[in-house]
């Protein structure tokens, strides 16, 4: 978003202004029959801002003074004051139109040339304005306006030479002129002259202490030499001046835009809009802030505001085209604007007209939109499926688990699994897997599986010596020891160690002496 350098330019008040009226009531037919009405009644709509918002129906003001001007050519008022609102509505192609049929109404109306001139510069027909203020000028050398005008022209010419010799004619016979010193530092700010602009700056400030566009332009000044604090600083302080300074309000607001603060910048733009509600910098600036709060539905208003009031307006262009290609993800839109702008200009343009690269900027933001959806629906897709194998993996671990705690209960009091640590072991397991199927971590099934499929073979290997102990506990005969034999039918039992020894048999006896007993 550029940053806009405004300094203050001269501009003339609509005729008739005086004190606020009450409330004026606009016909059904938004005019009147006679001119004259019309025309008075359209001052009052201008003199009367609504007393809960502050906005000046513009509108109907122009209604009015626009039919008065069909109603009667000669009048030059009306045609002034037609240009002054449509100036202020941000139509000024119209504003040019009617202050040309003011000024040849009325060649001497100096309100009417001082405002064609400086819409023209605007334009960028600075060159037809100088003509128009020399003419004029020449025929009226003491209008110190129409002098100051002038320089103001020539400087928007690049007539610098020129300028500065007009301001010196000023300085000649009014050394302290406050505004000649304000024309010189524009045209050294111009030139880019800075020091010198800063220089003349503050010499008007000395003359004016209390003019707030001399505080304005000072930090323009300083913004161009790149000291931003120095330039924030004049800039609020010609705010406190005066509030609805719209020049001041612009800098600042479009610097508080540059920095990311949307919410000075909203500020900014408001009371800029209050001073100015046609003024075109000022909705672009108001559109960018609503952007950055988030309020997309009231940027794209004002864009659309804007077009409506200058189509080929190339920056209201873009952004609205980017409001719709980046934020409001509505490509089509944003192609149809740019698109639009290149079919009012119907050759016009080459091919390497930068609107191109714009419609390709849409285009690739589209396409990384798209892509970034793809992505999203593979990580979906890949997400979906990673859930179905994990759901099943639950289920089968389910199957499992009754397996495991089955076999829990029906070894849980086998002296030889209770031994080698299966039934402490398993039971640890199973109680992690349960936990898992009880509360459907799918996402956890396969990790406890593993777990559990080395849990069941380790029990189920045990199972026969299991179920040899339970045969044998069933027979009343307590199993045998590990690594015995058992002993053979009909024979004792051995003797346990530290058992008695069996008594030995009798020695035989021995046959009598031969001839005992005979």
């Amino acid at each position: 978003m550029r940053t806009i350098l405004a300094i203050l330019l001269l501009s003339a008040a609509p005729l008739g202004c005086g004190p606020k009226q009450p409330t004026v009531d606009v016909p059904t037919m938004g005019f009147y029959e006679s001119a004259n009405k019309n025309f008075s009644e359209a001052v009052k709509v201008l003199q009367t801002p609504d007393p809960k918002t502050g906005a000046i129906d513009y509108n109907a003001a122009y209604t009015m003074l626009n039919k008065a001007v069909e109603q009667d050519p000669s009048m030059a008022k009306a045609s002034y004051n037609a240009g002054w609102t449509a100036e202020r509505m941000g139509q000024l192609d119209v504003a040019e139109r009617h202050y040309r049929k003011a000024l040849d109404t009325d060649p001497n109306y100096s309100n009417a040339m001082l405002a064609l001139a400086k819409v023209l510069a605007v334009n960028g027909k600075g060159a037809e304005a100088v003509d128009i203020m020399k003419a004029y000028a020449e025929k009226n050398p003491t209008d110190t306006r129409v002098r100051t005008a002038l320089v103001e022209a020539l400087t928007s010419a690049g007539d610098y030479d020129a300028a500065i010799e007009q301001v010196r004619n000023v300085l000649r016979t009014t050394p302290d002129d406050v505004g000649a010193y304000r024309s010189l530092s524009r045209i050294y700010f111009q030139k880019g002259e800075y020091s010198m602009s800063q220089l003349c700056a503050e010499k008007a400030k000395t003359l004016a202490a209390g003019d707030a566009s001399i505080y304005n332009n000072i930090g323009v000044t300083y913004l161009i030499m790149s000291n931003q604090p120095a330039a924030i600083n004049e800039f609020k302080t010609a705010l406190k001046m005066q509030p609805k300074l719209v020049p001041a309000n612009l800098n600042l607001g479009f610097l508080a835009v540059n920095s990311g603060d949307f919410v000075l910048a909203k500020t900014c733009f408001e009371n800029a809009l209050a001073a100015e509600p046609g003024n075109v910098d000022a909705k672009l600036g108001m559109a960018v802030a609503l952007r950055g709060t988030k309020d997309l539905e009231g940027a794209e208003k004002l864009y659309n505001e804007i077009l409506k009031a200058q189509p080929n307006n190339e920056i209201a262009i873009y952004d609205a085209a980017m409001l719709q290609g980046k934020y409001l993800k509505n490509y089509k839109e944003g192609l149809a604007i740019l698109q639009g702008y290149v079919d009012r200009n119907q050759g016009k343009f080459g091919p390497d007209h930068e609107v191109y690269a714009w419609m390709d900027q849409i285009r690739s933001l589209q396409a990384a939109e798209e892509a970034r959806k793809a992505e999203e629906e593979r990580k979906k897709q890949e997400a979906e499926e990673r859930k179905k194998r994990q759901m099943a993996q639950l289920d089968e671990l389910k199957v499992k688990v009754k397996t495991l705690e089955d076999l829990l209960k029906k070894y849980e009091h086998c002296q030889v699994m209770i031994d080698m640590g299966g039934i402490e072991m398993g039971t640890m397991v199973y109680e992690q897997a349960k936990s898992v199927t009880d509360a459907e971590e799918y996402d956890m099934a396969a990790d406890v599986m593993t777990f559990v499929d080395e849990i069941i073979p380790q029990i189920q290997s045990n199972a026969p010596l299991c179920d040899q102990e339970a045969a044998a506990g069933a027979a009343g005969t307590p199993p045998p020891a590990e690594g015995t034999t058992p002993p053979a039918d009909g024979s004792a039992p051995p003797p346990t160690e530290g058992s008695a020894p069996p008594p030995a048999e009798p020695p035989p006896a021995e046959p009598p002496p031969a001839g005992a007993g005979q």
